[in-house]
């Protein structure tokens, strides 16, 4: 925009004069005055009356143009050294986070330990790599970078998210459905809280069952996604579909790595939107459904050598949310039946199902306008920002085999975020654990993380 201003600047100038130099020719041409006229000139001058400005003279435009040759010099130069460039459209964005920790009470032994931690952070790139002006069928790009926490340290980058996204459908009418392919590594389609950002979650700690179960993790494959029957609030440029849906084929292997067997897991996920405007009290309900079927590498060792093979692994999973303003809560269940080796000699090894599960539900409150639409595009002088106050608690519960007795987790986490920019909040968690699993542990601990993002 501020090449535009001063390319205008710089014609407008050329406009103002060329038609001050005609009118510089044209009055030398002009019938003289007569004597009587140029008396009556002095007397009107000499009553206080002022001459008309002098037209712009060559020198004059001259040094303009000159000005503004420096300043567009200037500008050039500033845009070199300070802003960074690409070929194509490109927005940079990301997510830090630092935190401390404090056991209040545990039986754990030994003691657990009160720590700062450098948290996580993200770095995403996204951009377009071919844009269709005329129907929207665009080709854009994602790359991400996060640290990894290898036991208790977090100590490397890699790469999260590297994938492709082509538009199918054209997308430039909003009240027409999307539908999209995505190639590469990317989130698979389960669950509510797995598909969601950490930047979006009231917890620090996602729920046990989403890293339990390895929902969460990042798979290489192709994702086809889409929605159907899109609701259209003009007023507050808001779009809700009434069907979103999307399934994708995978290796199953996680992040960053090969195939390790010939089978290919498929998974997909279904949400059902309440199709309304944005001023509804059902605004931000929405139901839910997942599943994922896949081959899982396992072995067991017995003696000096260790048995090899395939199995199973299906998972499915349900979910209810109603994310609003003043008020809010999500709910999840999820559930796995995946087979492991069992025995103690190679022939009688057998393949038996082992049914986990875990479900979780949260309630929140907000006090402040910062998730409203209307204060979040108010135009302001400064970087003021409507601060939000929400508290919530959440009950999280995981059994990792339905088949024992007393091995389950149960956590219920009291917190309070507060929301005190744009993309900066910081949270209080304070959360009381038990552990049937682990020599029934009892252990409560108080977090607070700072998390900001630009």
């Amino acid at each position: 925009m501020s090449k535009l201003k001063f390319t205008l600047l710089f014609l407008g100038s050329l406009m103002i004069g060329n038609a001050s130099l005609q009118a510089a020719e044209n009055s030398n041409t002009e019938t003289q005055v007569t004597k009587g006229e140029e008396v009556s000139t002095e007397n009107a001058s000499s009553a206080g009356v002022t001459e008309p400005q002098q037209p712009i003279t060559r020198e004059d435009f001259e040094g303009v143009r000159n000005e503004i040759a420096v300043l567009k010099d200037a500008y050039d130069r500033t845009l070199a050294n300070n802003i960074a460039n690409s070929q194509r459209s490109l927005k940079i964005s990301g997510t830090l986070s630092s935190s401390y920790s404090i056991p209040t009470s545990s039986n754990a032994s030994p003691d657990p330990i009160p720590t700062f931690s450098g948290g996580s952070a993200t770095l995403s790139f996204k951009g377009n790599l071919k844009k269709d002006y005329a129907e929207g069928r665009n080709l854009d790009y994602v790359l991400s970078l996060a640290t990894t926490t290898s036991g208790t340290v977090t100590n490397y980058v890699q790469p999260t998210d590297a994938y492709l996204q082509y538009s199918i459908f054209p997308s430039l009418d909003n009240e027409k459905p999307l539908f999209y392919v995505q190639f590469g590594q990317q989130k698979k389609p389960f669950g509510l809280e797995a598909t969601t950002n950490d930047d979006k979650k009231p917890t620090i700690n996602s729920a046990t069952f989403v890293s339990k179960l390895n929902v969460s993790k990042r798979d290489i494959g192709i994702l086809l996604r889409g929605d159907i029957s899109p609701t259209l609030d003009l007023g507050f440029n808001y779009r809700i579909p009434l069907i979103e849906y999307s399934i994708g084929i995978f290796n199953g292997s996680g992040p960053n790595a090969l195939d390790t067997n010939k089978q290919k897991d498929i998974g997909g996920r279904i949400i059902i939107n309440a199709p309304v405007d944005y001023n509804s009290s059902y605004r931000g309900l929405s139901l839910g459904g997942s599943f994922y079927r896949g081959k899982d590498d396992i072995s067991k060792t017995i003696g000096t050598s260790t048995i090899k093979d395939i199995g199973s692994r299906n998972l499915y999973g349900v979910d209810l949310a109603y994310v609003a303003t003043p008020i809010g809560f999500t709910a999840e269940y999820a559930s796995q039946e995946s087979q492991y080796l069992s025995g103690t000699t190679k022939a009688n090894i057998v393949k038996p199902t082992r049914k986990s599960d875990g479900y979780t539900l949260t309630v929140f409150y907000n006090f402040g306008d910062q998730f409203l639409k209307n204060a979040r595009v108010e135009s302001r002088q400064d970087d003021y920002w409507p601060t939000t106050y929400q508290p919530f608690v959440r009950f999280d519960h995981y059994d990792p085999d339905k088949a024992v007795s007393g091995d389950d987790t149960s956590i219920v986490t009291y917190g309070f975020n507060v929301f005190f920019a744009e993309t900066t909040k910081l949270q209080f968690n304070y959360n009381v654990r038990h552990e049937r699993s682990n020599s029934d542990l009892h252990q409560n601990d108080f977090v607070a993380q700072f998390q900001y993002g630009f």
